[in-house]
């Protein structure tokens, strides 16, 4: 019993010790792909410029976008890879998946955030399975912001998990706008009722018209409001051009120049990634010929 007793207190003191160091913001965690530890223990962003501006375009993408999956459309149309890690901890370059777009815009290392406790583990008392649970930022255990260099700030790092969560449809439980989706509707998704306060839906079965039906479903009671969908869209059409006529010339400047950032950094992402391509194959080719014995 005695014994017992002291693994349980070593084990009490060594987890003091854990939380301790990284409440300082000193614990060694694993780094994502884009920043690197030196020898003296010093976080840096990696030296290689290629996996740098990747990581950046990621970010740009999608603030542009608004949306993860367009980020995933966009890598492929360019035929752009991204940066991981195989299990020897080395840079690899394989094809975008959208949870490698999902990982690299939700990790708060790259906004210089240390951040320990950001999922809590989960015991089932019937069955014993384990469940790790994603706690949202405001319940993660501890964050020292400003510990490594930053890709992104973290006001913007915020910005992007209020756009991924309000892109998660869950319409009537908080009220998420959701991705534009296809169809005639201008407003799926941000339309609410005037009545009772909720969201209203889409219905394309006699033309496009706005309902909402959320107090039927839930009370069985009638529609608060079932509105013609085209009228409403050109009033909405209208007094949009309305506001934008005044400042219509500085928005197309503004436009054009973003526009040709954006051409600027998918032509430099395909210039980096022919060079180490064209590198890779002429190594090999060295490679080869040292190995051949004919050579």
């Amino acid at each position: 019993l005695i014994s017992e007793l002291e693994l349980h207190t070593i084990r009490m003191r060594m987890t003091a010790g854990l939380l301790n160091k990284a409440e300082r913001g000193e614990l060694a965690l694993i780094l994502p792909i884009g920043l690197v530890r030196d020898a003296a223990g010093q976080v840096r962003k990696d030296p290689n410029r290629e996996v740098r501006d990747r990581i950046e375009l990621v970010f740009t993408s999608f603030l542009r976008l608004r949306s993860a999956s367009k980020v995933l459309q966009y890598f492929n149309e360019h035929e752009l890879s991204l940066p991981r890690r195989d299990r020897f901890a080395d840079v690899i370059w394989k094809k975008p998946q959208i949870a490698a777009i999902l990982s690299i815009l939700k990790n708060p290392a790259y906004a210089g955030a240390f951040v320990y406790g950001r999922s809590r583990t989960l015991r089932d008392p019937m069955t014993g399975e384990v469940h790790v649970k994603r706690l949202p930022i405001d319940q993660w255990k501890i964050r020292v912001n400003d510990k490594y260099p930053a890709y992104v700030s973290w006001e913007t790092f915020e910005k992007i998990q209020a756009m991924l969560k309000d892109n998660y449809a869950e319409y009537d439980r908080n009220k998420s706008r959701g991705v534009p989706r296809p169809g005639a509707a201008l407003l799926h998704g941000i339309l609410y009722c005037g009545e009772c306060g909720h969201k209203m839906v889409v219905q394309y079965k006699t033309g496009t018209r706005y309902l909402c039906n959320y107090l039927r479903q839930q009370y069985r009671v009638p529609v608060c409001q079932n509105l013609p969908g085209d009228p409403i869209d050109a009033q909405v059409v209208e007094a949009f051009f309305q506001a934008l006529s005044p400042v219509e010339l500085d928005a197309y400047a503004r436009t054009l120049a973003a526009q040709k950032e954006i051409d600027e950094k998918t032509e430099r992402a395909r210039r980096q990634q022919l060079q180490r391509l064209q590198y890779q194959a002429t190594l090999a080719r060295r490679q080869f010929d040292r190995v051949d014995p004919d050579n």
